[in-house]
């Protein structure tokens, strides 16, 4: 049970890196490579949902921002919880 438990705090503990490195290269913009190509193939279809639905229920005024990354990060956040929760 605890191994289930290890691999998948693993698993979101390194998406939430994934996540961490993409930002910080969303803002000095790096030139493209298989790396970062690579990168983007693993953060970006999650986020696309995420943004989709805030973009329809968000107002327009906040939507200069990209708030998707921030609810991820919550929502893995709220993952962790409950699996810290239901195996402990």
């Amino acid at each position: 049970m605890f191994l289930i438990y290890r691999l998948l705090s693993t698993v979101i503990s390194a998406y939430e890196l994934a996540l961490l490195v993409y930002v910080i290269l969303s803002w000095i913009r790096p030139a493209a490579n298989r790396w970062t190509e690579l990168l983007r193939s693993v953060v970006e279809p999650p986020l696309q949902p995420i943004r989709r639905f805030l973009m329809r229920h968000i107002p327009l005024r906040w939507q200069f921002l990209d708030w998707s990354v921030l609810a991820m990060w919550l929502l893995l956040d709220l993952a962790k919880t409950l699996l810290r929760n239901i195996f402990f």
